[in-house]
């Protein structure tokens, strides 16, 4: 780890400048066309080999270790931004309003391309193929699903996953076994028949009261015994005009579920109470699945190698194995994908002081969070595919 440890040292400040520079200039998910190409950029000035427009914006780059054949490892690194206004006096705040990195995803980038940069100047020190996940859209879990079903990953044999925050705080670590809820966003659309509210209502038929007797019922479906569960109804707009009886409603949904299987019950419970809304309605109705994530699936020789780098790291000063995470994370996609062929998976939360994700004052500690990241992924590679792996 003293490689490991006189890079790191000198990579802390350049680290915070490129989350910086992320930080301030954040894109939505499958918009982040700058910071995709300032990922591919970076990769190709170091040599490195990069696919573009993987899933719409997301990038690849392959390193090939000089020491000849091995194993193939992915990592993975979320790209996007969050539709939030941010409340911050700091000089590298967010320049765009409504948008900002309230997740902790440009840490990730960060992490990443310094990563790629230690990769490179270590190839002669590696073997096997590495591959550079930068993944757009997982907010929305909807850029992990386009990026699996592109074959990137078919020919790896472990992917290494992880995440700032949660409730992990500054120099700690969390090796995960399993967690997060299985999760499918759903866009609900009701189509109504337009009539003059004052002279004919009786002609009309209402998308919107529709919509929220369905939004009132969704929010009412009952707990399943055979896990944890969750439904938001998150968003809600319909109507035309304040005289016009209103022709369209549009619900965005999410449900989510501790397994597949719990998830698909929510799931099933959704489209009959949207059918039966729109027949009791007499409006028209469809619904558009626009995301999805899986529960979180672990192989427990990755958790151990995990556990005893993290324990090595001089940057981490604790270290704990969960199995219950919350929320959802669509990089699960990308490790079923992998799993389905034989590879293997590990997880890990890295963590920071904040005031809770998605808020507008979200926010992590640049040069003391970061750290952590790079010694569980560097290690990692060194591990498997390092002076001290089996080269073949």
């Amino acid at each position: 780890m003293n490689k490991i440890l006189e890079t790191l040292e000198a990579e802390r400040e350049e680290l915070a400048d490129w989350r910086h520079d992320f930080h301030m200039h954040p894109e939505l998910g499958l918009e982040e066309t700058r910071t995709a190409g300032i990922v591919a950029q970076k990769l190709r000035s170091w040599g490195i080999e990069v696919t573009e427009h993987v899933g719409v914006t997301g990038v690849v780059g392959v390193i090939n270790g000089d020491l000849g054949p091995g194993r193939s490892i992915g990592l993975r690194c979320d790209m996007d931004a969050l539709p939030i206004t941010e409340c911050s006096s700091q000089s590298w705040k967010s320049t765009v309003k409504g948008k900002m990195h309230a997740c902790g995803h440009d840490g990730h980038l960060a992490v990443g391309l310094g990563v790629a940069q230690w990769i490179k100047d270590h190839a002669d020190q590696l073997c096997g193929m590495i591959k550079l996940v930068f993944q757009p859209a997982e907010e929305g879990t909807r850029g992990a699903r386009p990026m699996a079903e592109s074959g990137i990953l078919d020919d790896v044999d472990f992917i290494v996953c992880t995440h700032i925050g949660s409730s992990v705080p500054l120099h700690q670590v969390a090796v995960c076994t399993h967690g997060y809820l299985a999760t499918t966003k759903l866009d609900i659309y009701f189509e109504g028949v337009a009539a003059h509210a004052g002279a004919n209502p009786e002609k009309g038929r209402s998308a919107l009261m529709a919509a929220c007797s369905a939004a009132m019922m969704l929010v009412g479906i009952p707990r399943s015994g055979e896990g944890n569960t969750r439904i938001a109804v998150g968003r809600l707009t319909a109507g035309e005009g304040r005289n016009v009886v209103p022709v369209h409603a549009h619900l965005q949904i999410e449900t989510r579920g501790s397994t597949a299987d719990v998830n698909r019950y929510m799931i099933d419970c959704v489209k009959r109470i949207t059918a039966g809304t729109a027949l009791a309605y007499d409006v028209k109705s469809r619904i558009e699945k626009v995301g999805e994530a899986s529960e979180l699936i672990t192989d427990q020789a990755v958790t151990d190698d995990l556990m005893s780098i993290a324990r090595a790291a001089p940057s981490i000063e604790a270290v704990e194995l969960w199995d219950d995470i919350r929320g959802s994370d669509d990089c699960t996609i990308l490790i079923n994908r992998v799993r389905a062929h034989g590879g293997k998976s590990g997880y890990f939360l890295f963590g920071c002081n904040q005031n809770g994700h998605h808020r507008s004052d979200f926010a992590i500690q640049d040069e003391e969070s970061l750290p952590a990241a790079f010694e569980l992924f560097t290690g990692f590679l060194e591990l498997k595919n390092g002076l001290r792996a089996t080269c073949v």
